[in-house]
């Protein structure tokens, strides 16, 4: 069996497309002490393989382990030597496309950063997704999916929804939002990644572009005002809007709130 161990941390600047790629887990935050169903998404297999399974590890803190049933996919938990437990998920078919595998659980009572240790197997290769991510700097090259526990802000503390520019120009296939947020022509919210720091160009590409589709724009579009055309290969082009390239996200819904904001490295457009 051909193991892929975690790196030391990645220099700073743009990193592969592998490691943007990652394995997450949905919600990214959530209170101290609540029942959560989480979702661990798988954005692409390893060494141009499909995954055929996937083991979260869950620290003693985490209570109440329920795996949500997955068409296909059998499910089986295993007491670990610290008290935690690990999930694995494994027998369906071969994931070639970003999926997620999701367990109801009660998140430990304090606050702070809880991380799951994942192991993604592709046949005979097995990748581990175990760095511990850092509140701030460069983000390791295989982070352990990471979630962190903080109480909410209450009503008082929230601030207003900002007013959608009135006569506002968009391309065509791209409205915006009540809360100021751009989206495409199904309603699904648009997000800029953090990596695209060069002027002109996207890097989320193969597999992360399953995850993440760019939003493209026809043969016959014009830039004009804040957006701008992104060449991208086979000779198709994405909108970008104040120089940021833009995509939706491939687990949310029209009309449902934007999953992919809670993505590290992912921010709504707006």
């Amino acid at each position: 069996m051909k193991i892929v161990f975690a790196a030391a941390a990645a220099a700073a600047g743009i990193l592969p497309l592998s490691a943007a790629a990652h394995v997450v887990v949905t919600p990214s935050m959530a209170a101290p002490g609540a029942t959560e169903t989480l979702n661990f998404i798988v954005g692409h297999g390893c060494a141009g393989q499909p995954t055929t399974a996937l083991r979260i590890e869950l620290p003693k803190t985490v209570a109440a382990v329920e795996p949500q049933p997955k068409a296909g996919w059998t499910s089986t938990i295993e007491a670990l030597p610290d008290g935690g437990h690990a999930l694995t998920w494994r027998g369906g078919a071969p994931l070639i496309k970003a999926d997620g595998f999701a367990v109801r659980v009660r998140l430990p009572s304090r606050g702070g950063a809880v991380a799951f240790p994942a192991v993604q197997s592709c046949g005979e290769t097995t990748v581990r997704w175990d760095e511990p991510v850092p509140a701030d700097g460069p983000r390791p090259k295989r982070p352990a999916p990471t979630m962190t526990l903080a109480a909410q802000a209450g009503p008082a503390s929230a601030s207003a929804p900002a007013a959608p520019p009135r006569n506002e120009r968009l391309p065509k296939g791209v409205q915006r939002l009540a809360d100021g947020g751009l989206a495409d022509a199904a309603g699904k919210p648009l997000y800029t990644f953090d990596y695209d720091t060069m002027l002109g160009m996207s890097h989320c590409e193969d597999d992360c572009a399953q995850m993440w589709p760019p939003l493209l724009a026809t043969k016959a579009a014009k830039a004009f005002g804040a957006w701008t055309l992104v060449p991208r290969s086979g000779g198709l082009v994405q909108w970008a809007y104040k120089d940021k390239p833009l995509y939706t996200y491939s687990q949310d819904q029209p009309g449902q709130a934007a999953a992919g904001a809670e993505a590290p490295k992912w921010k709504r457009a707006k």
